[in-house]
């Protein structure tokens, strides 16, 4: 990480993005690729398709960085995550199997053979937060539960995907 801009706000980084600054790229990446990855770890655990959804990120973010302003996002990072779990859910789901019961139906994708063992309170969360994108605000609102509810239920069903992963991969 570049000395130079290890203290720079989070505004001055985007407006120096936004000019395509090669070393604000390479802090962006440095700053948040790690955590990202591990994101995109979850969804697509084949390290070579895993590489591939952060390269797109990344040139994603580089040639987008001004919908940023308008995004509504509180926090940059906030903003990497929702277009990392996009890009990872897109790698990691067929197109056509994210809409109604086709996902339940629909069994050959990894998550699909996941989400349907779940029970219906993850079941629900999860659909919602990783599917649809939520906030877990939203989805507590939603469901009329506490947020740390919901973060518990995704908690839960994290835990059983890692397993389900290590089961089916291992």
């Amino acid at each position: 990480m570049r000395r130079d801009l290890a203290h720079i706000s989070e505004q001055a980084l985007i407006d120096r993005l936004i000019l395509g600054d090669p070393a604000a790229r390479e802090f962006l990446y440095d700053r948040y690729a790690a955590a990202l990855y591990g994101v995109v770890l979850q969804l697509v655990p084949v390290k070579d398709r895993a590489s591939d959804v952060m390269v797109r990120v990344f040139t994603w973010v580089y040639l987008n960085i001004k919908s940023y302003q308008t995004s509504g996002y509180k926090t940059l990072f906030a903003w990497l995550l929702r277009k990392t779990r996009e890009m990872a859910i897109k790698e990691a789901i067929p197109e056509g199997s994210l809409i109604g019961t086709e996902l339940i139906r629909n069994e050959e994708g990894v998550l699909q053979r996941f989400y349907v063992r779940l029970p219906t309170a993850e079941q629900q969360v999860f659909r919602l937060c990783y599917f649809r994108g939520l906030s877990t605000t939203t989805i507590a609102r939603m469901m009329a539960i506490s947020e740390g509810q919901v973060n518990e239920i995704l908690e839960a069903a994290m835990k059983a995907f890692r397993k389900f992963l290590s089961d089916t991969w291992n």
